[in-house]
């Protein structure tokens, strides 16, 4: 598999968090969620994160994201 093809496969996600240099336990614990749930959400093993909404606001302000800016599958439930 070429680098570029396993780019476009990662989660919008993971792209962002390692663009600022973040770990998987750097947004779990600023959104009170496991390591191993950020990890499921960018490998696509849970197709939908269910958060609530302070949990958007914080992954928002780790992830230096708006609302807008989320990835579908992110977002209140």
């Amino acid at each position: 598999m070429t680098e570029e093809r396993a780019t476009e496969q990662e989660s919008p996600l993971k792209q962002r968090r390692e663009e600022l240099g973040l770990t998987q336990r750097d947004v779990a614990v600023a959104i009170d969620v496991s390591v191993q749930t950020v990890s499921n959400w960018e490998t696509g093993r849970y197709k939908e994160a269910k958060l609530t909404l302070p949990q958007v606001k914080a992954l928002c302000r780790v992830l230096n994201w708006t609302v807008q800016d989320l990835p579908d599958d992110l977002g209140p439930c």
